[in-house]
């Protein structure tokens, strides 16, 4: 079977995406089918090295430009296709299938529409909040066009019950099926609180739906207890972030990583003490899923898919909203202050994950519905 997958972010890009297709990718490889990725990306990556068939698209390219060369590239490859899945690029794949008539299974991790307009600073809505709310013509074309191309795919998959909520409340009467976000289960060298300086680590996209900079300043807040700060990941927050550092003086406290490779991630995960992430909104996290495989002590909001993974506490630790600089301190110092139960709670954490998200498990239930598709 030829299966074009189409995506926002893939690897050296950080986040959900960019760690889930290529393992998915892979495993249908393996399991005999031919794959084709389109993704936007870096004009400095568009010549990186894949193990994949991939097309990369220059995401800086003017907006009418990059909308009509990914409508036509995904066309093109789709024609040749079996099956096209979407997990990213949703607009410009329903416009390109309009042309080539495929099947169409989309993975839906979130909301593009909220999340665009949030971290553009052109609202403050929480995600279920924006949902609910009334907002002006160029807010509400948008959620129209969404609902329209979402509503064009013959299988909507969620990674989480709070996302089929959402797609059921836009008025989507497809075949939604939840399949969990896993991870390739496996024994990790953990080193959680082997040192004298807590190492607090953040994985993900800098943009503002993030709240970074509230992990910062609670640096500030403790920076004579002992804690240094990794970030790995890119994106439009980077410079306002580094800027905060200078001013905070914490240039000894924060590391900026950047975008790396699998193996070196595996380092800083390896030597984390604390996994800290306080975004506004998550569909069901990779990088968290990630932590907790290596039994790492949690640090989350509580929102969306988190919600599942935390379980009121039980299996790692609640950052309040609304999100500040000293919720997140009080939790890490909690978390420092009770080691034991910390590590206890990871060990809890990393059981679920073995129930829950085993890549492969959810990989062989991904696979299933794509045959009956075609088949």
């Amino acid at each position: 079977m030829d299966i074009l997958i189409t995506v926002g972010i893939f690897p050296p890009d950080i986040g959900g995406p960019a760690s889930f297709v290529p393992k998915i990718s892979k495993y249908l490889i393996n399991k005999g089918h031919n794959v084709k990725i389109i993704c936007l990306s870096d004009k400095e990556h568009l010549d990186y090295k894949d193990e994949f068939s991939v097309i990369r698209i220059n995401r800086n390219l003017p907006i009418i430009s990059r909308w009509f060369k990914t409508i036509v590239k995904i066309y093109n490859v789709s024609k040749k296709s079996d099956l096209i899945f979407v997990n990213g690029l949703g607009t410009e794949a329903t416009i390109a299938n309009l042309f080539s008539r495929k099947k169409v299974i989309r993975k839906i991790v979130g909301d593009p529409v909220w999340e665009r307009v949030y971290n553009k600073k052109l609202i403050n809505e929480s995600f279920d909040d924006f949902q609910e709310n009334k907002h002006g013509i160029f807010i509400s074309l948008q959620k129209i066009i969404r609902n329209w191309s979402i509503n064009k795919s013959n299988l909507i998959i969620t990674p989480s019950q709070h996302l089929k909520t959402f797609i059921n409340k836009i008025g989507v009467d497809n075949k939604i099926l939840v399949i969990n976000n896993g991870v390739t289960i496996q024994e990790t060298n953990n080193k959680v609180f082997q040192n004298s300086i807590i190492q607090l680590l953040v994985v993900s996209r800098l943009v503002t739906q993030k709240n970074i900079d509230s992990i910062i300043k609670a640096v500030k807040v403790m920076e004579n207890e002992g804690i240094i700060l990794n970030i790995v990941g890119d994106g439009s927050e980077i410079n306002n972030l580094k800027n905060l550092v200078e001013n905070y003086e914490l240039k000894e406290k924060v590391n900026f990583i950047g975008k790396i490779e699998n193996a070196k991630l595996n380092e800083y995960l390896s030597n984390a003490d604390i996994f800290v992430q306080a975004s506004n909104y998550e569909g069901l996290p990779h990088s968290i899923l990630e932590a907790i495989n290596y039994e790492i002590p949690i640090l989350s909001t509580e929102v969306g898919g988190c919600s599942v993974l935390l379980n009121k506490g039980e299996r790692g630790y609640i950052i309040p909203l609304p999100i500040s600089e000293t919720g997140i301190s009080d939790g890490i110092r909690t978390i420092i202050n009770n080691k034991k139960e910390a590590m206890s709670k990871a060990k809890v954490a990393k059981e679920f994950l073995n129930q829950q998200h085993n890549f492969n498990m959810n990989a062989a239930i991904y696979h299933e519905n794509i045959n009956e598709m075609v088949n």
